[in-house]
């Protein structure tokens, strides 16, 4: 079978490999559609702590396949669920990850089939189905904002996660604003349930852009007593320099967001079938599998996400 894989940063190449072999309890899955997101660019371009601590790394984890003629999904990690993370309702501390969503084939181990691996509802297109694992982490962000009805929003970044974020904070009841981004991209803001602005003394601020500058100017945004959600990434290596008299003398309240839960993923399946926003209009542009190196070295200004046929 074909296969993306990872050697090292800007090193991405589309081999023959085996096909997998499932163990007991594993379900393999033969990839209809797979999408790009922000963290696989990030991924390519410096590496990642997590999802690529080998090479060559597999690589991909936002898919729709199929198993035994029905279509599913699958998140990209599962929780231990004895740790003391799942124990106090937090995130996990031994998370399983799985990435190789972009080959012709992928084995789900059976820690992530048994509570993340789902049948994707009739009505839902593959490349609406496989955006499950980046919905669930937006949803999970909310989550950890407390965010109450009439809560004005801002949210820094404009890309596919800043656009999710914005629908899901107006499911919530808050008022987002799409903070900066590409001009282009404003144009979407209202589609996804928010509108564009500076995004100033907001109740919550949501780092979005994975830059040091959006987490300091997050902090500068917010108002006194309010909330700020890094929601955005950044290198193991970054220490932005946080205005911390605000921090302290207006109690500002500082929280990360990483990654999801199995509610959360359960939820974003239910709100992408539900049709209240079109999922649809964040791919915009569709590859086969051997060209996936070229789009992640010179991506087009254009790109949200990019569905990737095997």
């Amino acid at each position: 079978m074909r296969a993306a894989r990872l050697y090292a940063p800007g090193d991405l190449r589309v081999e023959d490999v085996p096909r997998p072999e499932p163990g007991p309890g594993d379900v393999l899955v033969q990839i209809e559609v797979a999408l790009t997101d922000g963290t696989d660019l990030k991924t390519f371009r410096r590496g990642h702590p997590v999802l690529a601590q080998e090479s060559p790394a597999a690589f991909g984890h936002e898919f729709c396949g199929i198993v035994d003629g029905r279509r599913v999904v699958a998140a990209n990690s599962a929780p231990c669920g004895v740790c003391d993370g799942c124990a106090r309702g937090e995130q996990c501390r031994d998370l399983v990850f799985l990435a190789g969503a972009y080959a012709d084939w992928l084995v789900v181990p059976e820690r992530i089939a048994d509570v993340n691996l789902h049948e994707v509802p009739r009505d839902v297109e593959a490349e609406v189905a496989a955006m499950v694992e980046p919905l669930a982490c937006c949803l999970r962000g909310v989550e950890r904002a407390n965010i109450h009805a009439g809560d004005s929003v801002a949210i820094l970044g404009a890309g596919p996660i800043g656009l999710m974020l914005a629908a899901c904070v107006a499911d919530a009841g808050g008022w987002p604003v799409i903070v900066g981004g590409r001009p282009e991209r404003h144009q979407l803001a209202s589609l996804f349930g928010a509108e564009t602005g500076p995004g100033t003394a907001a109740d919550v601020v949501f780092e979005a852009a994975g830059t040091d500058e959006a987490w300091l100017d997050a902090v500068e945004l917010v108002r006194s007593g309010g909330t700020v959600v890094f929601f955005g990434g950044l290198p193991r290596e970054a220490r932005p320099p946080i205005d911390a008299y605000r921090v302290h003398y207006e109690e500002l309240t500082l929280r990360g967001s990483f990654h999801h839960t199995p509610a959360t993923v359960r939820a974003a399946l239910g709100f992408l079938a539900s049709g209240a926003y079109p999922w649809e209009r964040l791919v915009t542009h569709r590859v086969l599998l051997d060209d996936l190196p070229e789009l992640f070295a010179d991506p087009p200004r254009d790109l949200l996400k990019a569905a990737v046929v095997p």
